[in-house]
């Protein structure tokens, strides 16, 4: 029987962002894989051995897993430390290799990675004069975060707006980096969320937002949507990349043809498009990844 193995945060330290924790798991056992779930902050090294607890504090040897799932990044500070002892194990069994976790997150690398995929003119900095000047300069932009989560730090600037100076100095607090991405009105088709699994299109549900944010923790309104031939495009376009970057499954936000971010940590999406149809697409997923691994083999 194969092995799975996924990295999750104990739920005892807080509330998940989404139920994949779950969700995943049980479908890859519905398919005959043997599971174990991982605490992100067990992970250790032993005699040159990575060694990990599962969430019933069972000892587990890391190596002799089939596949790997990383769910979550866990604790910030110990996250390089984290990625260091997993990046030593075979990373064609990773779902999302250690690279593409380290550097595919976020909303900078698309940008630098994909120059032929219709995107947003975006900038980065963490000098609130050069991206202030930006903004003065024309135009109508988001201001985030270049890898945050949930909606969180996302204002809306124009060029007659007198507060653009203070909040590009609190994005850029401590020397942090900040993202300015021009802003495209979603109209009524509003965003589309598509979640993709080993170059797979496994679905797609539409964001109507309340405001500049396409967040649904941020109270955007999810519905079913499907997309157009010239989304497919891209979306598919980005599949040919993702694959190649160690990314077998994420989520890709739309507004159009144009490509906003992928989600390559732990998207949300699963629960979201089941509330919205009543269908569960997770055994697509599962099954999507499993003919990825089992023809890599």
């Amino acid at each position: 029987m194969p092995r799975v193995a996924f990295f999750v945060s104990d739920p005892s330290r807080g509330q998940p962002a989404n139920d994949n924790h779950l969700r995943l798991p049980q479908a890859f056992v519905a398919a005959g894989w043997s599971v174990s779930r991982i605490d992100h902050e067990s992970l250790a090294m032993d005699s040159r051995r990575v060694v990990a607890r599962d969430l019933a504090g069972s000892a587990v040897a890391v190596a002799d897993f089939d596949l790997y799932f990383v769910l979550g990044f866990g604790s910030q500070a110990t996250f390089l430390d984290r990625m260091q002892l997993l990046r030593s194990l075979d990373q064609d069994r990773f779902v999302n290799a250690v690279d593409a976790l380290v550097y595919q997150h976020g909303k900078v690398s698309l940008f630098l990675a994909a120059h032929e995929i219709p995107q947003p003119e975006t900038h980065v900095s963490n000098n609130p004069d050069a991206l202030a000047a930006i903004v003065a300069g024309g135009g109508d932009w988001i201001a985030k975060p270049t890898a945050a989560s949930f909606g969180r730090d996302v204002f809306r600037l124009r060029q007659g707006d007198t507060n653009r100076r203070a909040i590009l100095e609190h994005l850029t607090r401590d020397n942090r980096y900040a993202l300015l991405q021009a802003y495209i009105d979603p109209g009524g088709e509003g965003e589309k969320r598509t979640l993709v699994a080993a170059d797979k299109i496994i679905g797609t549900y539409g964001k109507r937002p309340v405001d500049h944010r396409g967040n649904i923790n941020a109270g955007a309104e999810a519905f079913h949507t499907t997309l157009s031939r010239d989304e497919t495009a891209t979306v598919e376009r980005l599949m040919g990349r993702l694959d190649g970057l160690g990314v077998r499954f994420a989520s890709i936000d739309l507004v159009g043809s144009q490509a906003l971010e992928i989600n390559v940590a732990n998207p949300g999406w699963l629960a979201t498009y089941d509330q919205v149809t009543g269908v569960d697409l997770t055994p697509k997923v599962v099954d999507a990844l499993v003919r990825r691994f089992q023809l890599r083999e």
